[in-house]
């Protein structure tokens, strides 16, 4: 059987924060605001994940708590993928990010290995994508960037 659970995240930006993306530290002028390091892409797997579950939200898991201050959201995806049965795997990723700036392209192959590495899948069952707004002022993403992921469990046979 097939389960299929969607996940999304926005965080606003920051100064003085490090910019971090699918586990993976990018280099900018501003980070994202958060309880946690604010990683919008793990933010999304992880909800994807519980989706798929039907386990609820992260921050069901992870509640604004002090030992969740400033935590690495790649902790916090350890401990998600732990609730999925034996039975199930992840069969695929596919993720969004949406931000102005900077450029994802050069930092997409260093996401899927850090993703990989994580959720013990292969990079090529992950799709990372970017996005900008193209100046739409409906979504203002000078002040903060999101992230969407849609992912699949299948039976482990």
């Amino acid at each position: 059987m097939l389960r299929t659970g969607i996940g999304f995240d926005a965080h606003a930006l920051a100064e003085g924060r490090p910019l971090v993306i699918g586990g993976v530290h990018i280099p900018h002028s501003k980070g994202l605001q958060g309880h946690s390091d604010a990683d919008v892409l793990v933010h999304a797997v992880m909800d994807a994940i519980l989706g798929a579950l039907a386990l609820g939200d992260i921050g069901e898991h992870f509640p604004n708590a002090p030992e969740n201050i400033n935590i690495s959201s790649i902790e916090l995806l350890k401990k998600i993928i732990k609730k999925i049965p034996n039975n199930k795997k992840i069969l695929h990723i596919d993720s969004s990010i949406v931000l102005n700036e900077p450029k994802i392209s050069p930092h997409k192959e260093s996401i899927k290995e850090s993703l990989s590495k994580v959720l013990k899948i292969k990079t090529n069952q992950i799709s990372i994508k970017s996005t900008t707004t193209n100046a739409l002022t409906f979504i203002d993403m000078s002040k903060g960037w999101g992230a969407q992921t849609i992912l699949t469990l299948g039976d482990d046979s």
